[in-house]
């Protein structure tokens, strides 16, 4: 058989994406706790500013269980991974579109 699995190459690339979306997150949401007293901030409301962070951190954290195959991993794993991902996807898109739609 031929499968098609993901390469070691696209694997590290994918978590080295997933990892700076994580960190520009919680550098974001430093930035908005350190200037939470500030009124440009206070006009966008950190509660807010805080949720999209977590949700763009959720959202690209997506790319953990897209990057498990069978190649490496065992089929309970894989199983585990591919029912975490639409759950993960749609987590996070709803918590970043809804602090976004909030403000409205």
């Amino acid at each position: 058989k031929n499968f098609y699995f993901i390469g070691d190459r696209l694997r590290i690339v994918g978590l080295i994406l997933c990892s700076s979306i994580a960190l520009l997150s919680i550098f974001c949401a430093s930035w908005v706790i350190y200037n939470r007293k500030h009124r440009v901030v206070l006009a966008s409301q950190p509660i807010f500013l805080l949720m999209v962070c977590l949700g763009a951190i959720i959202l690209g954290s997506t790319i953990i269980p897209l990057s498990i195959d069978d190649q490496r991993f065992s089929k309970s794993a894989c199983d585990v991974a591919c029912m975490s991902t639409p759950w993960l996807f749609s987590f996070g898109f709803t918590m970043t579109f809804s602090a976004l739609f909030s403000k409205l």
